[in-house]
């Protein structure tokens, strides 16, 4: 065979070169890709152990390059995931199903200081590798949490301002509802002193009749107290699984307090001895419920006598309505595409905030809330809940 010739050991030369170098160019832009990522890139084998990492990785976690690799990724990791983790690659590698590969969750970390931080891993396969490998894409989370917290103890302020404001224009009857028993317990008062000081023998059951009923009318004020207090009271958004019929109940008894609903009366439509089964803050639908009943009385300012109607119905096997009906004057075309929106209001006085809270509570809720209209003036305000299920227990 002829040897090949000089110009031909060249060429090949050159293009071996050429290779080497394209290949060489390649690895630098992957690696400078690697490293210009925002997000923490970490590449594990299947024992867990660090093989590669980027410079994000050092800035989030507080270590140097050389203190992670060849260490367990569960280094980064507080106590309480760290077995779920290995556990985690363990069984996929032997049955193949995934928990973590390819799916992304929310989770705990933890820097060299000792700092706990919220993160979003998301783990995948690389493929065609020599070995098994992993890589876990990490973004850190922390301030989105810290902001989505703020968020949340904003809405609360602003639930329980409306439900102060609620309370105040309430007022009047609130105290007339009070006083009530209260001049009840001062009569029964000033008879059982009547009694106890008039002429002759003490008799014991002539003065235990109104000594009971003194009793009755104090549980009676406390109840009402105690009833405004739950509502008006600042508290940590909090559910459980309730009955809906006696959080409806309650929120009628609390309406009339009101005096401009003497002259309307409230209209259930409700499957009675039957139980709706909610996994909500009872509070907040309670004040839902208190909100949407003073609008309806407050649509019929001059409609004397017209009965506001409130009734239930299941939309499906896994969710129920609760509707408001006033006959009122309806809402206008002009007013139907804000009529949710903050701070908007077709009343004389009033925050205007009262149907955008609504709104936001029954969206964490899982349901939604809307209108319609009906002739000639009735307007039906409506909200959906999804009914309790079992998985939810204990379950925020």
């Amino acid at each position: 065979m002829k040897p090949p010739s000089k110009l031909t050991l060249a060429l090949l030369l050159a293009n071996e070169n050429n290779n080497y170098q394209a290949i060489k160019d390649a690895s630098a832009q992957l690696i400078s890709l690697f490293n210009a990522a925002p997000d923490a890139l970490i590449i594990i084998d299947q024992t867990g152990v660090i093989e590669l990492i980027n410079t994000t990785t050092q800035t989030m976690f507080l270590y140097n390059e050389h203190d992670l690799i060849g260490e367990n990724i569960s280094m980064l990791m507080p106590d309480s995931i760290k077995n779920a983790h290995d556990g985690y690659l363990s069984a996929y590698l032997q049955t193949g199903k995934t928990n973590i590969i390819g799916k992304g969750r929310k989770l705990s970390a933890i820097k060299s200081n000792g700092e706990e931080f919220c993160i979003f891993l998301s783990v995948g396969e690389v493929t065609n590798s020599s070995h098994t490998q992993f890589v876990g894409i990490i973004s850190d989370i922390s301030e989105q949490e810290k902001q989505q917290t703020i968020l949340m103890e904003t809405k609360e302020k602003l639930a329980q301002a409306t439900r102060l404001t609620a309370m105040g224009e309430l007022a009047a009857g609130i105290a007339h509802e009070i006083n009530q028993p209260l001049a009840a317990i001062l009569s029964y008062a000033q008879a059982s002193k009547r009694l106890i000081n008039s002429p002759g023998t003490l008799d014991i059951n002539a003065i235990t009749e109104p000594l009971e009923k003194i009793c009755e009318q104090a549980l009676r004020t406390h109840e009402v107290i105690d009833r405004l207090r739950t509502l008006v009271k600042r508290h940590t958004a909090q559910r459980e699984k309730v009955d809906l019929y006696p959080l409806i109940h309650e929120a009628v008894r609390l309406t009339k307090t009101d005096p401009r609903m003497r002259g309307h009366e409230i209209e259930l439509d409700l499957e009675e001895g039957k139980s709706i089964e909610l996994f909500v803050d009872p509070i907040q639908i309670q004040q839902v419920l208190l909100n949407l009943i003073r609008n309806a009385v407050d649509a019929m300012e001059q409609e004397k006598g017209m009965p506001v109607k409130i009734g239930c119905r299941r939309l499906s096997g896994k969710e129920i309505e609760v509707s408001v009906t006033d006959s009122g004057k309806g809402i206008t075309a002009d007013a139907s595409s804000s009529i949710f929106a903050p701070f908007f209001t077709t009343k004389k006085t009033g925050m205007g905030m009262g149907l955008s809270v609504c709104q936001t509570i029954i969206h964490g809720h899982g349901g939604r809330i809307y209108y319609r209209s009906k002739e000639p003036q009735e307007t039906i305000f409506s909200f959906s809940l999804p009914l309790f299920t079992e998985n939810q227990s204990g379950r925020e």
